[in-house]
């Protein structure tokens, strides 16, 4: 399969600063210690998702945030919130590179970061390319891989867990580290862990859905809201009392939701 490129509103923003590491490792989801490159979450204190970035160690001990769904400013105020006397920066380098995400075959382009994710439920790459390099590969949409994310099974933040969800609700697991101290949310988290006090799960469902649809049991009760919907493909926000294999009206509930690990 060749190489398809999808333009991408992702915003880049550098940290820096002598502070730089320990701030992040105290703020976000990840274990920023033994990795060069992780997917994180930046939660509010009660738990709940703000933001998802992928975050990758550069040179001198900064940092590349990659958000795909906020725009650089919100990105580095939701970064920046807790900086008091901290050394730490943030930067919007957005402007800097041609951004892009490619899937379908490894990216090869001159000067280019390249970033492996499987946040799509398919081999992709989050591409910054410099600006003037060609980036030769076959022109595609977003669109397009978001169908094959829901038909995976795999969330996305914040279309199926955002500001009202907590991570293990939509699958979420694996961007969470339960092992490396304190960060903001981390005693939510860790009380979920061991207590899974979770009312909520995101499931697979089939059927003739879409975003925002209520599913109601028989008795007229709403039971799950659609979150991701592509054709009879989609995701639902459903009670933990729902079992795979239940229907409701015609949609039928299939497997939980969950993101492969790095």
């Amino acid at each position: 399969m060749s190489l398809r490129l999808a333009p991408a509103d992702t915003a880049v923003v550098r940290v820096t600063g002598e502070d730089a590491a320990a701030f992040l490792q105290g703020q976000c989801s990840a274990d920023l210690r033994h990795v060069a490159l992780t997917d994180a979450l930046w939660l509010n204190r009660k738990g709940r998702v703000l933001a998802h970035t992928v975050i990758a160690k550069q040179a001198y001990g900064s940092f590349l945030l990659l958000c795909p769904h906020l725009p650089a400013a919100d990105l580095i105020a939701v970064v920046t919130a807790n900086v008091i006397a901290d050394d730490v920066v943030a930067t919007d380098e957005s402007s800097a590179w041609q951004r892009l995400v490619g899937w379908g075959a490894e990216p090869a382009i001159p000067g280019a970061k390249v970033f492996a994710t499987k946040r799509f439920g398919v081999a992709a790459w989050d591409i910054l390319a410099p600006i003037g390099v060609a980036v030769t590969g076959e022109s595609a949409s977003l669109g397009g891989l978001d169908t094959l994310r829901i038909a995976a099974g795999v969330p996305a933040v914040p279309a199926d867990c955002g500001a009202g969800e907590f991570p293990q609700e939509c699958g979420l697991d694996a961007w969470v580290s339960y092992t490396k101290g304190c960060y903001l949310g981390q005693e939510v988290m860790a009380r979920i862990q061991s207590m899974g006090s979770l009312r909520r799960i995101l499931r697979r469902v089939s059927g003739p859905v879409s975003v925002g649809q209520e599913l109601k049991t028989p008795e007229g009760k709403v039971a799950g809201t659609v979150r991701s919907a592509s054709g009879e493909a989609g995701l639902a926000l459903v009670s933990v009392d729902l079992s795979e294999g239940s229907v409701l009206g015609e949609v039928r509930i299939g497997a939980p939701a969950t993101m492969p690990a790095r």
